[in-house]
């Protein structure tokens, strides 16, 4: 009822849970068929997934580009009602050394399940539509070390007044499920959990049921780990001991397994999905045919048909930015953790948050400290004050992801100011003096990609141990910091010389052979040292590089 004047708000057709209320199952019912279902809405967030992991290679032009760009749907970022926010202490980001600021993302999975294929594959029609799985990702400033959060759909918290693309109002709750806010758009959604974490969000990327299964197929399946053999009736999941791959009905099956699994409870069931997450992080970076643009295109379209998000990102050129820029995290730096949770006590089935555990997680992500780096690199004790500059001796994410050895915060080394790489003109040679074949091109690649016209990438006569980028005159300095700002080479890396054979020369050495962003390996025994013990353990903290992970079975 848009305009109301009689300070009542309308009721909307699907209003939130009540505080205490369970929600029915298709046949009125609340408890495993209602369980069963949530987990295998996390296959859902895969396809907003592969447009972060894709990065780039899909030809934006002609009828491919018009067919994404339509597919794509928009939304507003933000959903509460004016004056709700407030109060609420959003932690604002802080940026590096070189003007960079982190990146936080709220995946949405909704449960939303209308006539056709969504139907046949959950099982029955709702048009209602909540938040069935909900993750928070974290990339850093310098995009070296990624978090992703799972926040459990069971999780009471308050909810703020918001109003939907309608103008309809739907009231504030004390406290409420968290999946519920979806119920006056997703931007409501994004307040809720802006209120829960004091974690600015910057964007979100909201996907629903259709066409999943078909995009799991088309990355040929995710190979997954179970510690013994699992038959699930109600799922259909029938997996042997050890590792498997699964794709289509399979996949859908070990995502939305809970008895199968453990305890069989919905909490343990995540790590399930992480599990599945990270093998197909891992394999959509190894995956040569991510560099076809046919194939890449072909993903992008599938995953496109499901998606919503933001307004200022809701087309194809603003995807493939976004993505190009979060593909440079290695998966070595990729962390999965579920937010702690407590029982709730009016109502056993559902949780509340752990406040001191969640607080410590939250404020590591707030300000931008890794969580997947040794302790002494970035310390809860110390963190960036909001606003302003870190505080003496403390190490932001963006300085400890970009480079573990050195532990230093990056400075630019130039006096001038630093262009945006779309800006410099001024050609750029890139020389391989490490012994990886291609590593010129690769880099040259990476460079193009990031906006710089005029990159190529040759071969050097001898292998080099230290990366250098030179400029040949004083007025191509800007130039040299741009390209060394863009890759986060560390202090020092730029200085007048080079052999002449362009204004800006990048000598690439043997420590940074690998890689889109000068970021050495970090070992996955120091995946979870930036959080608390006690931290990482109650969020069952999870490396996505760990090929060694597999699911206890019950």
């Amino acid at each position: 009822m848009s305009g109301d004047t009689s300070g009542i708000a309308e009721v909307p057709k699907h209003a939130p849970d009540p505080p205490q209320g369970a929600v029915p199952g298709p046949a009125g019912t609340v408890g495993s068929s209602v369980a069963r279902r949530r987990a295998k809405r996390m296959l859902i967030v895969l396809s907003g997934m592969m447009v972060l992991v894709i990065g780039g290679t899909v030809a934006a032009a002609g009828y491919w580009y018009y067919r994404i760009n339509h597919n794509i749907k928009g939304a507003p970022l933000h959903g509460a009602a004016p004056g709700q926010m407030g109060s609420a202490q959003i932690i604002q980001p802080t940026p590096d050394a070189y003007g960079h600021l982190p990146l936080n993302i709220l995946l949405i999975g909704t449960d939303t399940r209308l006539p056709g294929k969504d139907a046949d594959l959950g099982g029955f029609v709702d048009a209602s539509g909540r938040a069935d799985v909900e993750m928070l990702l974290h990339v850093s400033a310098d995009r070296g070390n990624a978090t992703v959060v799972s926040l459990p759909r069971d999780t009471m918290v308050p909810i703020p007044e918001c109003v939907d693309a309608k103008g309809n109002h739907y009231g504030a709750q004390g406290v409420g499920m968290i999946n519920s806010a979806l119920a006056a758009g997703p931007g409501c959604q994004v307040d809720t959990v802006e209120l829960l974490t004091h974690v600015k969000i910057d964007h979100f990327m909201m996907v629903d049921f259709s066409g999943v299964v078909d995009l799991t197929n088309a990355v040929g399946g995710v190979d997954v780990c179970v510690t013994k053999a699992v038959h699930d009736p109600d799922s259909h999941l029938d997996l042997p001991a050890g590792t498997s791959q699964v794709k289509g009905a399979q996949a859908l099956a070990f995502l939305r397994t809970r008895e199968g699994f453990a305890d069989g409870s919905d909490l343990y069931r995540t790590q399930a999905q992480h599990q599945y997450l990270s093998s197909l992080i891992r394999k959509m970076k190894d995956q040569a045919t991510l560099d076809d643009p046919i194939q890449a295109t072909h993903l992008m379209d599938i995953a496109s048909k499901s998606l919503t998000v933001d307004d200022p990102i809701a087309s194809v050129s603003s995807l493939l930015d976004l993505a190009n820029t979060l593909k440079k995290v290695p998966a070595d730096n990729i962390t999965f953790l579920t937010m702690p949770t407590v029982t709730y006590q009016p109502d056993r089935n559902r949780v509340a948050p752990d406040q001191p555990l969640d607080d410590q997680i939250f404020s590591l992500i707030a300000h931008d400290q890794s969580i997947t780096v040794p302790s002494s690199q970035s310390s809860p004790s110390q963190p960036a004050q909001p606003g302003g500059t870190p505080t003496a001796g403390a190490t932001g994410g963006s300085a400890a992801g970009s480079n573990p050895a050195a532990a230093h915060q990056p400075t630019p080394t130039g006096s001038v100011s630093t262009p945006a790489p779309s800006a410099v003109k001024d050609a750029i040679v890139v020389e391989n003096g490490t012994t990886s074949d291609g590593r010129s091109k690769q880099l040259a690649d990476t460079l193009r990609a990031d906006g710089f016209k005029n990159v190529t990438g040759v071969s050097f006569a001898g292998d080099v141990a230290t990366t250098e980028v030179f400029y040949s005159a004083p007025r191509y300095e800007a130039a040299a910091d741009a390209v060394a700002a863009t890759l986060q080479l560390p202090p020092g890396s730029v200085r007048p010389g080079g052999d002449g054979s362009a204004p800006v020369v990048l000598r690439v050495g043997a420590d940074f052979a690998t890689g889109d962003v000068f970021n050495p390996a970090i070992p996955n025994s120091a995946s979870t040292q930036g959080l608390p013990s006690d931290a990482a353990s109650s969020a069952d903290a999870m490396n996505a590089g760990d090929q060694s992970v597999c699911v206890k079975a019950q």
